[in-house]
Formats: C-alpha cells, structure tokens, sequence
C-alpha cells in the first residue's frame, strides 16, 4: 500500500512538473511575442492554450535523424540522461510543510547535486555527435551551467549556515521567524557572486 501510494505520488508530480513545464513555455512564447509586436501562439484552442500541447505531440511524432558518424546509443541516451536528472531534484523539494515525496536531512545539497549532473547530458551529447563542433558547443553550455552553480551554491550556504542546516524544511520554517530578510540578502550576494563569475 505504501508503494502504490509513492508510486501515486510519483506520477501525479511528473504530471503536474510536465504540465507547468509545457504552460510557462506557453506564456514564454506569448510574452516574447507582445514584446515584439507579433501574435505568438493563437490558433490552437482558446487563446493558443492547446499549443503545448500540439507541441508535445509534435515532439513524440517526429522523425529521429542521427548524424552518420555518431555513437547513436550515447546520442540517444543524452536527452534521457538530462530529463531524468532534472525530473529527480523535484522529489525533495516540499510544496507545503509536509507534502513531498522523500525528505532527506541534506536535501539542499541532493538539489545541488542533481543540477551539477545535469551537465553530463549535455556534455555527452555533445561528444556523441562525433563532431568537434558539436562537442565544443556542449563544452561551453557545460562551462556556462557551471559558472551558474557556483553562485547557487554560496547562496544556499549562506542560507545553511542562517538556519543551521541543509534540510529545505528548516528552510522554509526559517521564513516564519525572519520574514523573507535572509531570501533577500541571499539574492543579494547571488548577484554579486553572479557578476563576479561571468
């Protein structure tokens, strides 16, 4: 019964993160496009609201063109690698004070762990292609995402250090006894960790 219900949970999630995933890219689009004076996505239901999902489909229905002289089993297994990865950060995260999947006494650094891997798929797709310009272009994404990690991680450290532990819970509690003031000193000190970096 406790499996079937961390199964539910599971999926519901997977759900619910794909599904926002899809409408952000939505408003995205239609935000981009009023900015630049043109109509966006509007033809697909109501207001375009059918359009991400006309883009999914889309997705699932195209045909898979491989490079002649790429690895296709690391080509096909790069994009997998990164969706897994970053599909498993949001078992941790807590939507209410006791509503997530698994709780883990050093969640905040499982998060960091699992955007650091992320870069893996990006950098194994790269050298898969057998390309070298391929490869460099992953090479400097993957050098970018790094760059952005180092200032995460002082922040949330920062955060750590405020509340006396790496639990995301302790995190949240910490915002009833001081308000947002540490959230937005952190912000703080990621913008200037940020400009220092790049």
């Amino acid at each position: 019964m406790i499996l079937i219900s961390l199964l539910l949970k599971i999926i519901l999630l997977f759900i619910c993160v794909l599904i926002s995933v899809a409408f952000f890219t939505h408003a995205e689009r239609k935000i981009l496009a009023a900015t630049q004076r043109r109509r966006g996505p509007n033809v697909i239901g109501l207001y375009g609201l059918l359009q991400p999902l006309a883009d999914g489909l889309k997705l699932l229905t195209k045909e898979s063109i491989f490079p002649s002289s790429a690895d296709k089993f690391l080509f096909e297994i790069a994009p997998i690698l990164t969706f897994v990865v970053s599909l498993i950060g949001w078992v941790i995260i807590p939507f209410d004070k006791y509503s997530f999947i698994a709780e883990l006494d050093l969640s905040a650094l499982y998060l960091l762990a699992c955007s650091a891997l992320g870069v893996y798929g990006i950098l194994v797709a790269g050298w898969s292609s057998n390309s070298k310009y391929a490869f460099l272009g992953s090479m400097r994404s993957t050098a970018q995402m790094v760059s952005y990690e180092i200032p995460i991680a002082l922040v949330v450290t920062t955060i750590a250090l405020c509340t006396g532990s790496f639990n995301l819970n302790s995190f949240i509690e910490l915002q009833n006894y001081t308000g947002w003031n540490i959230f937005f000193f952190s912000i703080f000190i990621y913008y200037i960790f940020y400009l220092w970096c790049c």
